[in-house]
């Protein structure tokens, strides 16, 4: 992100959060995960320590960036948009949401995967609705910071011309 930071506030995190647990008891995963494209960690249920989160959000950010120089490869730009470790009792399936963020489901053998990929369509959807409206806090905030900094310059400024 450019020179700003995106804090998501209480009711956007309380969103983000619901919008897990749903997907969660939907595709009755292990453990469902919400992370920056950096691999920093911003939402999470299910069955999980904070450091394996931690890993599991690290390592799927690794491999979704990986994914641009093998789609540079082949000729096609950008990033794929899911990525996924499929294995004889768990499997992993990552996905982008916008350009900043992905989505990670672990899931065992007892999950479909269809069934995973088409719910963390539907997810991803809804979780960029709210890193678009965290943007545009952010954004404002920014302006806000920018405008009253130089509003506090300027009058600084103003008092020291007439008051030397």
């Amino acid at each position: 992100m450019p020179g700003w930071k995106l804090n998501f506030d209480e009711e956007q995190i309380g969103r983000i959060d619901a919008r897990l647990e749903n997907l969660l008891g939907n595709t009755k995963a292990v453990a469902v995960l919400f992370a920056s494209s950096a691999g920093q960690p911003v939402g999470h249920v299910g069955a999980l320590s904070e450091q394996d989160r931690i890993a599991l959000a690290t390592l799927s950010a690794g491999s979704l960036a990986a994914t641009v120089a093998i789609a540079k490869l082949l000729g096609q730009t950008g990033a794929f948009e899911q990525v996924l470790f499929e294995g004889k009792k768990h499997s992993v399936h990552s996905s982008t949401v916008g350009e900043d963020f992905l989505l990670v489901i672990a899931f065992d053998n007892r999950t479909k995967l269809g069934l995973v990929r088409l719910m963390a369509q539907e997810a991803a959807r809804d979780l960029l609705k709210i890193v678009r409206e965290g943007k545009e806090s952010a954004i404002d905030h920014s302006v806000r910071e920018l405008i009253d900094r130089e509003f506090g310059d300027s009058l600084a400024d103003e008092l020291d011309t007439m008051f030397p």
